[in-house]
């Protein structure tokens, strides 16, 4: 094996593993949101079947529930039981501020993830403009002039050939 030879091999191997890690993370669950028999509203990939669900949409923001943290002592703390009163009666003016407190949080959260979606957007169109760059560079090298046996023909083939596979990668 010559030293050239090696070195595009060493090329096609790492553009291949570039390409591997580039798609891994491409894949996406549809999401469902439905309200349970106690009036609450919750999202899911795997709705209950019977409930009715309604699709959400890659452009609609979808805020996760937040998880309760446990108490001191190590365990969980409480959620209020379906079904039960809280312990004490919430006043009206508590009730509308901690509202506009939890739509401030859920506002913040959403422009968070809506950061996050754009940032994902750019980081996918600066990945493809590199394997256009990369097809670029292959297809120049197999377009150099070289003394024409098969070893060097089937070079240029297969570097022609990775540079249309890079091109057809969406």
């Amino acid at each position: 094996m010559t030293k050239r030879f090696a070195g595009i091999l060493l090329v096609a191997l790492v553009a291949a593993w570039v390409c591997i890690l580039l798609t891994a993370g491409d894949s996406t669950a549809q999401l469902y949101r439905y309200t349970d028999k106690n009036g609450k509203i919750v999202f899911t990939d795997n709705p209950p079947p019977g409930a009715i669900v309604e699709p959400l949409e890659d452009e609609k923001v979808v805020v996760p529930r937040e998880v309760t943290p446990p108490a001191q002592g190590g365990k969980p703390s409480p959620q209020p039981q379906a079904g039960r009163e809280p312990a004490a009666p919430v006043d009206k003016d508590k009730e509308a501020e901690m509202k506009k407190i939890a739509d401030e949080e859920i506002q913040k959260k959403q422009e968070e993830i809506q950061k996050k979606l754009q940032e994902r957007q750019q980081e996918k169109q600066q990945d493809r403009q590199r394997r256009l760059e990369e097809a670029d560079r292959l297809e120049k090298q197999a377009k150099q002039p070289v003394q024409p046996t098969q070893e060097n023909i089937d070079r240029q083939m297969k570097l022609m050939q990775e540079a249309q596979r890079l091109r057809d990668m969406q």
